[in-house]
């Protein structure tokens, strides 16, 4: 047992790699979308990879097409098995998006007008190019018939503007985004952003591949431009409502600001408590979970100022600092 540990030690022993904070939200999300496209890459045969199209790039292309339904199905299975009730929110805006997108077509035929663009005009070398049988992958022979464009079953409220399925990706991942950005700040919402960037892309790649959507009068580039756009007005509404009138109910709130413990990273100090490695008191709870010892004000300040840096909200006042007081 090391005496120097705790409050009124004199040693402060270096934080370990153990020691750091979990895995946030948004790198669970991105594991799942790299184990997705993983698991449809190695349960493929070895036989069926050559030829045209590759059965792999096949399977690729379904799970990106159907990325969307994915995207809306994740929120409502986290809330199912995690009862946080914050992850069905999202998926809920991204349904709303299909609707509100329809709706978004007025928005665009007004600029149409004012920009004085024809449809002659906006056409030219912008038309659905025909499938190559050899060059382009195509989708498996199950999801033939699904152009990707639309969510199934919602078919008849799609616009020739900004194709379903980017909207409802660019609408959950934004909600997401400004979520982790404003209260973990823009170093904890990179990997976020990058990962949103990069289904985006593809997604849009893989639309473009087969034809790409609507009648052809506004190009693909065109489409995934409008659709970012409406994902941010989309996204960025709902964010903002909920931390407006529920910040309790935002995905970021699932997140302890406090690093995760476990009872082999602590050690008993000299007073019968645990104790991580910079001196900050654990609780180890019947399960075997530790979790943070706010009994005292001198764990409570260190606590506070690790919630402080790791939220990036700064440093709570003291009574004596504070002029309110």
């Amino acid at each position: 047992m090391n005496s120097s540990l705790g409050p009124g030690g004199t040693e402060t022993p270096r934080e370990t790699p153990s020691s750091q904070p979990s895995a946030p939200w948004w790198a669970t999300l991105i594991a799942m979308f790299l184990t997705a496209a993983a698991t449809a890459y190695f349960m493929t045969p070895a036989t069926q990879i050559p030829g045209a199209p590759p059965a792999v790039a096949g399977i690729a292309v379904d799970t990106i097409m159907y990325m969307p339904h994915i995207i809306l199905l994740f929120g409502v299975l986290g809330d199912m098995f995690t009862y946080d009730g914050v992850w069905s929110i999202p998926s809920l805006v991204g349904v709303l998006s299909i609707f509100l997108n329809f709706f978004m077509k007025y928005f665009w035929m007004g600029l149409q007008e004012l920009w004085g663009k024809g449809k002659e005009i906006a056409n030219i070398g912008n038309g659905p190019q025909p499938q190559q049988q050899g060059g382009a992958v195509l989708p498996g022979s199950f999801y033939k018939n699904y152009d990707g464009c639309s969510v199934q079953g919602f078919e008849d409220w799609a616009t020739q503007y900004a194709p379903q399925t980017l909207v409802i990706t660019a609408t959950v991942f934004c909600y997401y985004i400004f979520d982790i950005v404003r209260n973990r700040g823009w170093l904890n919402g990179l990997a976020s952003i990058l990962g949103f960037a990069t289904v985006f892309l593809v997604q849009f790649s893989v639309l473009k591949m087969n034809g790409g959507c609507g009648d052809g009068t506004w190009s693909g580039m065109s489409q995934a431009v409008m659709s970012l756009f409406e994902g941010i007005v989309f996204g960025g509404s709902a964010y903002g409502i909920v931390q407006t009138y529920y910040p309790e109910r935002l995905p970021s709130s699932t997140v302890s600001p406090f690093p995760r413990k476990n009872k082999k990273d602590l050690t008993m100090g000299p007073d019968g408590r645990m104790y991580d490695s910079s001196g900050a008191p654990y609780v180890i709870l019947p399960n075997g979970q530790a979790v943070p010892d706010l009994s005292t004000q001198h764990s409570r300040d260190a606590f506070a100022k690790i919630a402080g840096e790791n939220l990036g909200t700064g440093l709570p006042a003291k009574p004596a600092e504070c002029p309110a007081v």
